[in-house]
């Protein structure tokens, strides 16, 4: 397939609206707060105390890792504030030209993720809303086929929810239920008040997901900082090693975190296998094969092949067991998207 890439003013405009959310995001504190940076394991994270109300002194609350990006949005925040009606202006030029949004209940959730400091904790969107970012992030079209969907895939790394020391101020599910009063818990066999899933009249469904690094567990876990439980799923932490912010174009833009384009790509091959081997519908296991091929290559064609390979390789030095899902699955991309991934593998 040919990969279309959007103008260039699309692709700034969508710069623009990261900047802007980005400045959003930091600015949104009282004047007289302060920002702190501490070093945790060799990565430096930032942390705001808020100043004092008549009902006391607010905890320090955890912002974010230090990025070049965060450092100026800080700085920023003390003197700017991004005005809403300039990102809804860009979000509504960015969807006239063509790039992915949300329905309007996804919207809704995803905004309500933001206010309520779901990714300011880390959660990442994965799933095909992360896929649908992609298209803003490497400045190109994705077709509808690619990037339907009903539901939103919530994930946070197990090790980094118990060890931020901080949470949401409700539980996940009265987040969804200030969106939806209909939204419910779905009961796990684990027990009556363990849910790693929420739905709503219709089928619309909302999946919260973590890391599994031991043995296969079929057992949700609790993640504390999102206070909800979590569906532990092997490969996820390969997904969650690097992210990165991506804009949602809800209704003034939304800014997440999602998996880098490359270990979406490449954990799609190895989930597309996992689904076979479950028998869960083919359906699915296509969509995987035609995301991934997609982003194979658009990653080719905006020349990013090294990020791509470099990915490829960490997952092949995982073991014969990983080489043998990457070979299968790359054995159905597209003429195009396959010579590339075999290429990179040495089995062309």
């Amino acid at each position: 397939m040919t990969i279309q890439e959007l103008p260039l003013v699309i692709q700034t405009s969508y710069a623009e609206l990261i900047d802007q959310l980005r400045l959003a995001t930091a600015s949104d504190f009282p004047e007289g707060s302060t920002f702190r940076k501490r070093s945790i394991s060799g990565k430096d994270y930032w942390y705001v105390q808020e100043p004092t109300t008549p009902q006391g002194r607010p905890p320090e609350r955890y912002l974010g890792a230090d990025t070049p990006e965060r450092q100026a949005a800080i700085e920023r925040a003390m003197n700017a504030k991004a005005h809403a009606d300039t990102r809804k202006a860009i979000r509504r030029s960015l969807s006239g030209a063509g790039l992915p949004e949300p329905d309007a209940l996804t919207g809704a959730v995803i905004d309500a993720f933001a206010e309520a400091g779901v990714f300011r904790l880390r959660g990442v969107i994965v799933g095909t809303i992360a896929f649908q970012a992609y298209a803003g992030l490497l400045g190109i079209r994705l077709p509808n086929a690619a990037i339907r969907t009903g539901d939103v895939d919530l994930a946070q790394d197990y090790g980094v929810s118990v060890a931020l020391n901080d949470s949401l101020d409700v539980s996940l599910i009265d987040v969804l239920k200030a969106v939806d009063r209909e939204f419910a818990p779905v009961p796990s066999l684990a027990g009556p008040n363990i849910a790693a899933t929420y739905i709503r009249p219709g089928g619309y469904r909302v999946d919260v997901l973590t890391t599994n690094r031991g043995a296969d567990r079929d057992a949700p876990v609790n993640l504390p900082s999102l206070r909800s439980d979590a569906v532990p799923l092997r490969f996820l932490d390969f997904l969650l090693r690097d992210t990165t912010e991506a804009a949602i174009l809800t209704r003034f833009g939304t800014l997440v975190n999602v998996p880098s384009p490359e270990r979406y790509a490449v954990h799609k091959l190895i989930v597309s296998t996992m689904r076979h081997e479950a028998g869960e519908s083919a359906v699915k296991s296509d969509k995987d094969i035609v995301q991934a091929g997609l982003l194979v290559e658009a990653l080719a064609a905006k020349r990013r092949s090294d990020d791509l390979i470099a990915v490829l390789e960490e997952a092949v030095s995982r073991g014969p067991a990983w080489r043998h899902r990457l070979e299968t699955g790359a054995a159905r991309l597209g003429d195009e998207a396959r010579k590339i991934v075999q290429a990179i593998l040495g089995t062309d």
